[in-house]
């Protein structure tokens, strides 16, 4: 059996085995226009240890990447050119999950840290969230003992329960957005007066059910991203991709949240090309590409790699990486894979 072909089963039966909205019956499948080109292949070359659930990744400036996951506390270094090379960074004591990571400044990242539950209840906990920074400018790899990482607590935010999808608004202010899955509130987060303050909250960020059992139905705001003036944003439970406009300079919200099109599927994180295509991270079917200037009027979606539990994803940086998307999935094995981009006709746009 291929290494892709043990993936998806696995990745099948733990989608199958949970209780929950999680199972594939709950949702239909995502409608994608006919006669479009085949999907890329999804290529994994790391598998996390310990049945550990991958969560998020971040590329660095020297090409490795940064994984959270939200099974333990652990942010992973690992190396893409060699399969199943890695190592931890940093345990973040009196935290049981990792979630959302930015990078704020040349190899300065932030990273929320929380306490959460897994299948099958997905839930988070009022009074045990945290921002960090992770400081890596010094840190050469895991052979360096001169130059440890340097992490810090920037901020608590005691009334989040689930943050998750994080976002830089305003690099130059030192300004973060976070949302939070089970309460739709959105939290803006200022590094540099180490404030968190919620912005918002909308129907549109709260999931279809807040009771702990529902499981995924309670999840709403996952993954948001920063591009132009708007802040995107998914929501998981209730299968929206959809938008908000933001003052840069303040990070205020200065308009209403619009729908941009509803999917009717569970959808994660997301991520854009420099021309501004959006790439969605659709577990139950893989990485779905929306052209940039879409309208609902005028959908382009297309399946641009398959990848089931696919739920974050990030370019690669650099000459030789810009072409490759990493995605983290989730399921039975959790880790990341590779998409290679280079056949496909957006790459010599990237």
């Amino acid at each position: 059996m291929s290494a892709g072909i043990v993936l998806r089963h696995w990745a099948l039966l733990f989608l199958l085995s949970i209780s929950g909205p999680w199972q594939a019956s709950a949702k239909p499948k995502l409608q994608l226009p006919s006669k479009k080109a085949s999907p890329l292949a999804a290529s994994p070359f790391f598998i996390f240890p310990n049945n550990s659930q991958a969560e998020n990744n971040r590329p660095r400036l020297n090409g490795q990447l940064l994984l959270t996951v939200n099974t333990v506390p652990d942010l992973w270094q690992i190396d893409p050119t060699r399969n199943q090379t890695g190592s931890i960074l940093h345990t973040f004591i009196g935290y049981t999950s990792l979630f959302g990571i930015v990078e704020s400044q040349t190899d300065v990242f932030h990273v929320i840290a929380s306490n959460f539950t897994g299948p099958p209840d997905f839930f988070g906990y009022q009074g045990y969230t945290s921002i960090f920074e992770v400081h890596l400018r010094e840190y050469e790899g895991s052979h360096d003992t001169q130059h440890m990482v340097k992490v810090s607590k920037v901020v608590d935010i005691p009334a989040a329960q689930l943050l998750d999808g994080f976002a830089m608004v305003n690099q130059s202010a030192g300004l973060l957005m976070s949302g939070d899955a089970q309460t739709g509130v959105l939290y803006l987060i200022n590094t540099r007066l180490r404030t968190a303050t919620g912005v918002l909250q909308d129907a549109l960020l709260n999931g279809t059910d807040t009771s702990r059992a529902s499981g995924l139905a309670h999840v709403g705001v996952n993954g948001i991203k920063f591009y132009g003036s708007d802040l995107y944003f998914t929501n998981t439970a209730k299968g929206v991709y959809g938008k908000v406009r933001l003052d840069t300079s303040t990070g205020l919200p200065t308009g209403k949240l619009l729908v941009i099109e509803n999917y009717g599927t569970y959808l994660d994180d997301l991520s854009f090309d420099h021309k501004g295509n959006q790439y969605i991270s659709e577990p139950l079917n893989g990485i779905v590409l929306r052209k940039a200037g879409d309208t609902t009027a005028q959908p382009q979606t297309t399946l641009f790699a398959s990848l089931y539990g696919a739920n974050s994803n990030a370019f690669g940086r650099g000459a030789s990486s810009k072409c490759i998307l990493y995605s983290t999935f989730a399921g039975s094995p959790s880790g990341v894979a590779r998409v290679n981009a280079g056949t496909h006709r957006l790459c010599n746009k990237i």
